[in-house]
């Protein structure tokens, strides 16, 4: 991030306590991740028998890099099919070429 890029103050609430976060990110977009983080607290603390904030934050934070290595995995195992998908349809217009181009010569 470079010092053209403005930093917005955003007031959030997890867990009952209150944070001014600076982003570049829009506001609303800082306030939703926060509303995500909040929930998955709250649901965490109201479906357990942990009371420790900080072993609670901890479980979170296991819980949603565990999300985000799932969703990076499927991005990766996507992008690999799409690639295929890339060579074969490369391979099937070089081909196509191919043939138009005998067409061509056969043609003359």
């Amino acid at each position: 991030m470079n010092d053209s890029t403005a930093r917005n103050a955003v007031k959030v609430q997890i867990f009952g306590t209150d944070y001014s976060l600076k982003s570049d990110k829009d506001p609303e977009y800082v306030k939703k991740i926060a509303k995500y983080v909040d929930e998955k607290i709250q649901r965490l603390f109201d479906n357990t028998n942990v009371t420790s904030q900080t072993k609670i934050a901890v479980l979170v934070a296991l819980n949603i890099a565990d999300e985000y290595f799932q969703l990076k995995n499927q991005y990766e195992h996507t992008l690999k099919i799409f690639e295929g998908i890339e060579v074969k349809s490369k391979e099937l217009c070089d081909n196509v070429d191919k043939h138009v181009r005998r067409y061509v010569e056969v043609s003359e």
